[in-house]
């Protein structure tokens, strides 16, 4: 009887704890399944092809790094804004399909799953993106602060955002990265870039 009712009680904390494993396993996958879902439709390409959505076209035609950006200040003696990793400064080429549009969800996604957001420090920051009227192509800036060893296989992604991102649209471009050209940059970054001469 007593053999009986251990084994019982035995069988139940297996299945028990079998239980609350896999509740946690599930509670931890679900934020990523949730993120996956609300992820607006990407439309994919490469820097210098023109990537095509239902509300918008962009193009990444220069992609270079930087020690430093300039100060946004008009003052001549202002300090760079520097960085103890690199900026990587993007330059993009956009216009609207049907009305006018501004690209508010915009990030850098690199291998190993780290996600960098657009803006430099405020005192370097550059005026508002524009926004991107039908037929009319227009360039914007788009500047990401992350370590050196994370830009090799860097995709920029560019959407609307809002509140239903899911169905939005967005522009996922690989930036053609590769450990070679990613430390090439690297070697060749520049101290003091200015933010408003790349937007021109």
């Amino acid at each position: 009887m007593n053999a009986g009712r251990l084994l019982v009680k035995g069988g139940a904390a297996v299945v028990g704890t079998a239980l609350l494993a896999a509740a946690m396993w599930l509670y931890d996958r679900k934020p990523k399944v949730e993120e996956t879902l609300l992820d607006p439709i990407r439309s994919t390409g490469r820097i210098g092809q023109v990537v095509a959505t239902p509300r918008f076209r962009v193009q990444v035609h220069r992609v270079e790094a930087a020690r430093s950006l300039r100060a946004s200040s008009v003052a001549p003696t202002a300090a760079p804004v520097r960085t103890d990793g690199v900026y990587l400064v993007v330059r993009v080429r956009g216009t609207s399909v049907r009305e006018p549009l501004a690209l508010r969800w915009v990030r850098l996604e690199t291998p190993g799953g780290y996600v960098y957001r657009d803006g430099p420090r405020r005192t370097a920051a550059q005026d508002f993106p524009p926004t991107f009227q039908p037929m009319i192509w227009d360039t914007v800036v788009y500047v990401f602060e992350l370590p050196p060893r994370r830009l090799a296989g860097a995709r920029l992604v560019l959407g609307e955002g809002g509140l239903l991102p899911q169905l939005s649209a967005a522009a996922e471009i690989d930036l053609g990265l590769t450990r070679a050209r990613a430390d090439e940059l690297v070697r060749r970054a520049v101290d003091g870039y200015d933010l408003r001469a790349a937007a021109r």
